[in-house]
């Protein structure tokens, strides 16, 4: 193989390890919007569009899940395992569950982060976020 080849080998590789850096970015940002991008003032509990959403009967859980869903796909892309797929699908199957029923799942929806619980096991497989720190005390 020439020079030229390994250079472009090379060029290559960093390319698809840049476009999956800036995936996985991607999706902290919408796990972080999703569970726990606002705290709430006086309780520090922090809170997502995922809870605020399950306050809409009906469709706001949907759409919760729905984006659950995407980022699942996107792990699958980023070549997550099946088994680390399956989990998140169970955290996500779960949460949808739950937060659908009325005024329970409003409160359940504060407390379990399955957007956030899924960046965790995406980053045990694929890399890029400490697994001993919850996800919120990520900068």
């Amino acid at each position: 193989m020439t020079i030229a080849g390994d250079m472009d080998d090379i060029e290559d590789r960093m390319a698809r390890l840049r476009r999956r850096d800036a995936s996985h970015r991607r999706l902290r940002r919408l796990a972080k919007l999703m569970d726990s991008a606002i705290t709430v003032p006086g309780l520090r509990l922090r809170i997502g569009a995922d809870a605020i959403l399950g306050l809409v009967p009906g469709i706001g859980d949907a759409a919760s899940g729905l984006i659950g869903a995407y980022l699942i796909y996107e792990a699958h892309r980023l070549g997550a395992p099946k088994r680390a797929l399956a989990r998140m699908a169970a955290n996500l199957a779960l949460d949808t569950a739950v937060g659908s029923i009325p005024v329970a799942g409003d409160i359940w929806d504060f407390f379990f982060r399955a957007n956030d619980r899924n960046m965790q096991i995406l980053a045990r497989h694929v890399g890029g976020l400490p697994v001993d720190l919850p996800y919120e005390e990520i900068r």
